[in-house]
């Protein structure tokens, strides 16, 4: 058995920068957040492609059905990527539509158990963005894990410096919220004005902002 571990994240700051396509390209501060986390346990089988996913419990007010449903496809598309198969077991601790990554969280951690499953058997298996990326924007740096400043679709992970722990007050909203919804609401109110002035570069100045 193989097992990842991937913890909720903080957005310490998020500066809209532009537009490519229909995606925002983004500027954050990214924390790792120890309160919430994921866990996923991958029993591999050789020789087999695809997963068979059991939720194993989780956040309070989790839908394990509709959680599986969105997340079948990228789980299953893994599977494909690496040819890889076997059974997986999901604690789902992370929480949806809080903006701490939840959607993200079991994604990354199935795609860390499955790549360390290949490291041992000795294939060396360097870090794929542009897949990563195709499962969601989040995805990447919920793999790379630690404090970072994450730019442009997501694609671009800068490690950082960070001394002590920061101590949150949590307050999360019943019922969630939509970021494609957000990001919506964003285009009507201020269309392709962006503000690139003030974008913090440290784990400081996104405290100070």
């Amino acid at each position: 058995m193989i097992a990842a571990k991937v913890p909720a994240k903080l957005n310490l700051s998020l500066a809209v920068t532009g537009k490519r396509g229909n995606m925002h390209t983004l500027d954050m501060i990214m924390y790792p957040y120890e309160k919430y986390a994921d866990i996923v346990e991958f029993f591999p089988v050789d020789g087999k492609v695809g997963f068979d996913l059991f939720v194993k419990g989780g956040f309070d007010g989790l839908n394990e059905e509709r959680f599986l449903a969105f997340a079948r496809d990228k789980f299953d598309a893994i599977a494909k990527r690496l040819q890889v198969g076997g059974k997986i077991e999901i604690f789902k601790g992370v929480p949806l539509g809080a903006g701490l990554g939840g959607s993200s969280a079991a994604i990354a951690g199935v795609y860390k158990a499955a790549i360390e499953y290949l490291r041992e058997k000795g294939q060396n298996m360097p870090l794929d963005v542009e897949f990563l990326l195709s499962l969601g924007s989040d995805v990447p740096y919920m793999v790379h894990g630690g404090v970072c400043r994450v730019s442009g679709v997501g694609e671009v992970i800068e490690e950082l410096e960070s001394e002590g722990k920061i101590e949150v007050c949590e307050i999360i909203a019943k019922g969630g919220s939509d970021s494609g919804k957000c990001y919506k609401l964003l285009d009507e109110l201020c269309g392709e004005k962006f503000d690139v002035a003030n974008v913090p570069t440290t784990v400081f100045e996104a405290i100070e902002v």
